[in-house]
């Protein structure tokens, strides 16, 4: 009844709060990157009683307190063995048990006097009511003195060793047991300090020695190799990462990568030197996981001149163009274009914002792909008016994208540019191009996922705009036909910042090349300066790794088109290709443009009609005014059609009869189950009709062979149902789609 009383009466001692504990951050295979300082300056790593060695604990026990799991703190035969020693003049030993070591520790005690000791032995009994052996132990083993600032032998193991506890020989296991009893004297670092443990050590292992009988004692003679263990692997990386962390922290980074990927950074940078480089930062992102695999934030941590401790990865810049993708895939997911839409690249002034491409030069016009890969301004500006200022800027709201102003503070602007952004934003984002339009966040810590995973574009877009930023040709002789590399560039207005991101098979890599005090030079070009940093790391990347893309089920469909319109070819078009694009979601119409007419062989004119063997039919573009007028602003020729040779009453480029729909009717009501229902659609055509195209509300859904049932959506209210034939001829019914209501 009185212990009880006396438990409730007294405190609970509480080891740690006192005591701050270091970080250490290890690399995807257990290799340490960096061990942070405690907050007053100690090396002390906390390590649990499970992942203490036993060998260790019966080092511990056998040097210091034998009857450890047999006293309540306090051991009265070695008080008392102690003070005869103290009468008798000799030097005392052993009379602090390990539950008093940790009592002077946790409470600061001085020792030394008999009001200490005594106040310590009082202390150790009330450790011992609220503490079973093995947490006394554990405070021990994370308390205990090993030299210099190195406390708890988590700390010491890998400082002095290179090595977990769990992994410590016999031989350093007792190096390390004699330390605290004599933590100056016995220092592993100092010459004189190993002299005195290996002294003390030959006594604990004869004392071992007489105790365990086993394979390894033959090996405790031997020296051991000592160094200071303390790494600074990926500063940047380690610095972000232990901010917010304690303890044991295993990251995502791989340190191979990183050494390899450092390298490259500085002797790119030392080589474009003489060009006024001095910096450059780059990323590395598994995309299947989105853990980080390599970090490097600046050419060196270390060099004040350029501000090496500045963390380019988090940094926000101008991304210039690199961010041009993800206007054309809002573009895409809204069906304004598909991948070889044709695109007007014409000088342009939108009020007082006056748009110009790079090179100061224009195409007049130019397929979505190659506008893209190119990164034309103009049509990217044009592309961001149509899809709304506010969807592209929701989609860096939604991807994390810090300190942006309203939207229409940057204005078209933001297409090419004009707000800032990280790299590692810009890596999630490319990420999300190989993840199907689903945005995850960046994992930097093994075990953890995303913190945030969510479908922001559509995966047929995210498809069709990887698949266009592949055709972007590698440099330096690395052709993308051979591995798949989607990428892009970017340079920043001023020449400040020069950006190269994108897709190697699964790996999302971001460089920057640039100074962090915004210092601006002509040299800074994506292209020039930034790719060739890129396509350095890809190789490294390609040696170990075979890319493969990751396989997704699209919605998606392929239609032939005019190669000069970007329209569904009509049987006059004689320069054709395939294009992808979603049905139900892509607007794209039949082609109007090219037409065959009879040309008089002889003056080369336009003839009334066919007349052969006088005339021969040959394919020209009729282009309308306003595109006549944008390949002119553009300085570029365009070939027209020839004048007529005579005069011509009628001219009719097709004969023939239009389709006709035969499914649904006209003015038809549909109930439907759901959204997603269909319904049968055919159409009779004319003789000369080789292919009938479908569309609903202007959209294309689908084609099919003259006479053939097909199954096509429509969308809930009106819908206006075209049936178009290859040669352009048309007809049109319009229902309604209405759902029933549940019963």
């Amino acid at each position: 009844m009185l212990f009880f009383i006396i438990a409730a009466m007294v405190p609970r001692p509480r080891f740690y709060d006192e005591y701050g504990f270091s970080a250490a951050a290890y690399d995807r295979n257990n290799r340490l990157l960096k061990i942070r300082l405690s907050l007053d300056e100690k090396y002390r790593l906390f390590t649990p009683i499970k992942e203490v060695p036993q060998d260790l604990k019966k080092a511990l026990l056998l040097y210091e307190d034998r009857a450890f799991y047999y006293h309540f703190g306090v051991n009265p035969l070695s008080i008392g063995n102690a003070l005869f020693q103290m009468m008798k003049g000799q030097r005392t030993r052993g009379a602090s048990t390990i539950t008093m070591q940790v009592a002077r520790m946790v409470y600061h005690l001085d020792s030394s006097t008999v009001s200490g000791k005594i106040m310590q032995m009082l202390r150790a009994v009330q450790i011992e009511m609220f503490y079973d052996k093995d947490e006394i132990l554990e405070a021990y083993f994370n308390l205990a003195p090993y030299g210099g600032n190195i406390e708890g032998i988590g700390a010491a193991s890998l400082i002095y060793f290179g090595v977990e506890p769990q992994k410590l020989s016999l031989p350093q296991i007792m190096a390390l047991t004699v330390i605290p009893q004599n933590p100056e004297k016995r220092n592993l670092l100092k010459e004189k300090g190993r002299h005195n443990n290996k002294t003390a050590r030959n006594r604990l292992s004869n004392i071992w020695q007489k105790h365990y009988n086993n394979p390894q004692n033959r090996y405790l003679d031997l020296d051991l190799a000592v160094k200071i263990n303390l790494p600074d692997y990926a500063p940047h990386f380690a610095r972000k990462i232990m901010r917010s962390s304690k303890g044991k922290i295993r990251t995502t980074l791989d340190l191979d990568y990183q050494l390899q990927i450092e390298n490259i950074v500085r002797s790119y940078v030392d080589e474009n030197a003489p060009d006024g480089v001095y910096n450059a930062a780059a990323l590395v992102l598994d995309a299947e996981s989105m853990e980080v695999l390599a970090y490097v934030g600046s050419k060196d941590f270390y060099n004040e001149r350029i501000s090496g401790q500045v963390d380019g990865i988090m940094a926000l810049r101008s991304g210039g163009s690199v961010l041009k993708p993800f206007i054309y895939a809002i573009a895409l997911e809204k069906g304004l274009i598909h991948p070889l839409s044709m695109l007007k690249d014409v000088p342009k002034n939108y009020g007082l914002y006056t748009p110009e491409n790079f090179d100061h030069s224009f195409y007049g016009l130019i397929d979505a792909t190659h506008a893209l890969i190119y990164s034309r301004n103009i049509p990217a500006v044009e592309l961001l008016l149509k899809i709304d200022l506010n969807s592209f800027y929701k989609l860096l709201k939604d991807v994390g994208v810090k300190k942006l102003k309203e939207a229409d503070y940057y204005g078209l602007a933001l297409a090419l540019g004009g707000a800032e952004i990280s790299m590692q934003n810009v890596a999630e984002m490319y990420a999300m191009l190989y993840n199907g339009g689903k945005f995850r966040s960046m994992v930097e810590v093994r075990g953890e996922n995303s913190k945030q995973e969510k479908p922001l574009i559509m995966p047929e877009a995210a498809f069709l705009v990887w698949d266009m930023l592949r055709q972007n040709e590698a440099i330096e002789g690395m052709s993308s036909v051979d591995y798949p590399v989607a990428w892009k560039t970017g340079t920043s207005h001023g020449f400040r910042d020069a950006w190269s991101a994108g897709l190697a098979g699964k790996y999302a890599v971001v460089v920057w090349v640039g100074n962090f005090d915004g210092t601006a030079n002509h040299k800074f070009v994506g292209r020039d300066i930034a790719a060739p940093l890129f396509f350095k790391i890809v190789r490294l990347l390609m040696k170990e790794n075979v890319y493969r893309v990751k396989n997704t089920s699209l919605n998606l469909a392929e239609v032939e088109i005019c190669r000069d319109t970007g329209d569904i070819a009509v049987e006059d078009c004689d320069n054709r290709t395939v294009s992808r694009f979603i049905p139900n979601v892509t607007s794209i119409k039949i082609s109007d443009i090219t037409r065959k007419i009879p040309i008089n062989l002889k003056t080369g004119l336009r003839a009334c009609r066919h007349t052969p063997p006088e005339t021969v039919m040959k394919s020209y573009n009729f282009w309308p005014s306003d595109i006549i007028k944008a390949y002119s602003d553009a300085g570029v020729y365009i070939k027209r059609p020839p004048e007529f040779g005579e005069n011509c009453e009628e001219i009719s480029s097709h004969y023939g009869n239009p389709p006709q729909i035969v499914a649904p009717l006209d003015e038809t009501t549909f109930w439907l189950h759901s959204e997603d229902e269909k319904i049968a659609a055919k159409a009779n055509a004319d003789a000369d009709a080789d292919m009938i195209y479908w569309f609903v509300n202007n959209r294309l859904v689908t084609s099919s062979r003259p006479e053939k049932t097909v199954e096509i959506r429509p969308n809930i209210g009106t819908n206006e149902i075209k049936a178009v034939d290859n040669l352009g001829r048309q007809a049109v019914v319009r229902i309604k789609a209405l759902l029933r209501k549940p019963q």
